[in-house]
């Protein structure tokens, strides 16, 4: 063994491999904590007389000592922050890793306005902390797995026992049991070898937050833990998840029940408004007050593109401003975004290229979709537009309805895991509506989601 690990060392230079007292100590320097293998191994080989395996247990001060018994076994505890100990051929593992993440902090991506601020990190065995600091219950089921022949990345499936869909819970496995990955680089590689659905719309939840993890966990969905990633999946999701959030459970009921409002008629402005305009201005002149449609008109007067043209190209510039302002530095993102958006716009229709109430309605329809945080929510939403404006480009108002239609069908028809994705609108379930869009006192609304559970009586 030793001499395999002196060959695997010459492609390895941060294996460090120590003899004292003819006792090996092995161990990588970028994984481990020096002080710590100083100051709870090598001095106390020193210092007391250890001669064998049974004096290491005795002697050695470390809660979690591990006896090797195969080479696979003592690899995959050396990458995983392992110091590795021979005495008189027996394998002991010592755990001496460094911390090599960032420390908790408040969610970047969702923001928080009122209620915890710590967030997810990259560290497996802090991400599970966070959430049994929150449910500290007996019925939590934490279900660890293995994944990726290269990476050997922990997952766990995380549940109540009481409350969780059993053959929900069995699905999920199943799926699990037959990813076949090289490498996990994030939660999203599990969900996407999970989910078998063709459906655009986003069938999970990825968040940073705890406290959302944990009060759907108390749901009965399930969640799903990736090592070396700070973003948990919550599945199964359910189309009002996306205008629900869990700020809204630490505010006044009435006044979250004004702002859910607010979010649908975000959602459908987003949607609808560039594709209505060009249907009103363009095939049914007709609907809109002489005035206006003259207003409208005037303004238009000498940009060189048909509508049609002129509302995708604004489309497009608002998308590409807005994934610049994504992906630039933090520190000159917010100065390039303006820059992009008054400075460009302006000389815009200085130029003529584009009109005034073009800009206005793209911008009303963009902003709309800023509402929303998950970016495959918001890709949902940047698709169905283009469809609006494409079918109102050709029949007006008549291709509004039949994409409405259309839209309808498709968000109706969509499955989450099985379950009605428009649950609890469709299939309707009054009790449910008193956490949909209607927000009632907190202590009222005491059933669970009876379309995921059966123990839907809160305790």
């Amino acid at each position: 063994m030793i001499n395999k690990l002196y060959k695997f060392k010459e492609t390895s230079p941060d294996l460090k491999i120590r003899k004292l007292n003819n006792i090996y100590i092995i161990y990588f320097e970028t994984l481990c904590d020096i002080n710590n293998i100083n100051d709870f191994i090598l001095k106390p080989i020193t210092l007391f007389s250890i001669k064998n395996s049974k004096d290491i247990f005795n002697k050695l001060p470390n809660g979690n000592l591990i006896s090797v018994k195969d080479e696979n076994e003592l690899y995959e505890l050396l990458f995983n922050g392992f110091t590795i100990i021979i005495v008189n051929k027996d394998i002991i593992a010592f755990e001496t890793r460094i911390e090599l993440n960032s420390s908790i902090s408040e969610a970047t991506n969702e923001k928080v306005i009122k209620g915890p601020k710590d967030a997810f990190t990259e560290n497996y065995q802090i991400n599970i902390g966070l959430i049994r600091k929150r449910i500290r219950s007996k019925n939590l089921v934490i279900k660890e797995k293995v994944i990726g022949t290269s990476s050997k990345t922990k997952i766990s499936i995380i549940y109540m026992k009481d409350i969780v869909n059993n053959e929900l819970l069995n699905k999920i496995e199943k799926n699990i049991s037959k990813i076949n990955l090289d490498y996990v680089a994030n939660s999203n590689y599990i969900y996407e070898s999970i989910d078998k659905s063709n459906n655009i719309l986003p069938t999970n939840i990825m968040t940073e937050r705890p406290d959302l993890t944990s009060f759907l966990l108390m749901e009965g969905r399930i969640a799903l833990v990736v090592e070396n990633s700070p973003e948990i999946v919550i599945l199964p999701t359910f189309f009002y998840d996306f205008i629900k959030n869990i700020d809204d459970y630490y505010q006044n009921s009435k006044n979250v029940t004004i702002t859910r409002i607010i979010r649908i008629i975000s959602f459908v402005i987003s949607i609808i408004t560039p594709g209505l305009y060009i249907a009103i201005t363009t095939f049914n002149q007709e609907s809109l007050p002489t005035s206006v449609l003259i207003n409208f008109s005037l303004q238009r007067e000498g940009v060189p593109f048909p509508s049609i043209i002129e509302a995708l190209i604004m489309l497009v510039s608002f998308e590409i401003l807005r994934e610049a302002d994504t992906r630039i530095p933090y520190v000159i993102g917010t100065s390039m975004s303006i820059v992009g958006a008054l400075v460009l716009g302006e000389a815009a229709v200085s130029a003529g290229l584009i009109s005034p109430i073009m800009i206005i309605v793209i911008a009303i329809s963009s902003v709309s979709s800023f509402i929303f945080n998950n970016n495959d929510f918001v890709n949902y939403i940047r698709i169905w537009k283009v469809l609006f404006l494409l079918f109102a480009s050709f029949t007006g108002i008549y291709g509004i309805y039949i994409c409405s239609i259309l839209f309808l069908i498709n968000l109706t028809s969509c499955k989450s895991y099985s379950f009605d994705y428009t649950y609890p609108a469709s299939p309707f379930d009054l009790e449910a509506q008193k956490d949909n869009i209607y927000l009632n006192i907190k202590y009222i609304f005491n059933k669970r989601n009876k379309l995921i559970t059966k123990n839907v009586k809160r305790r």
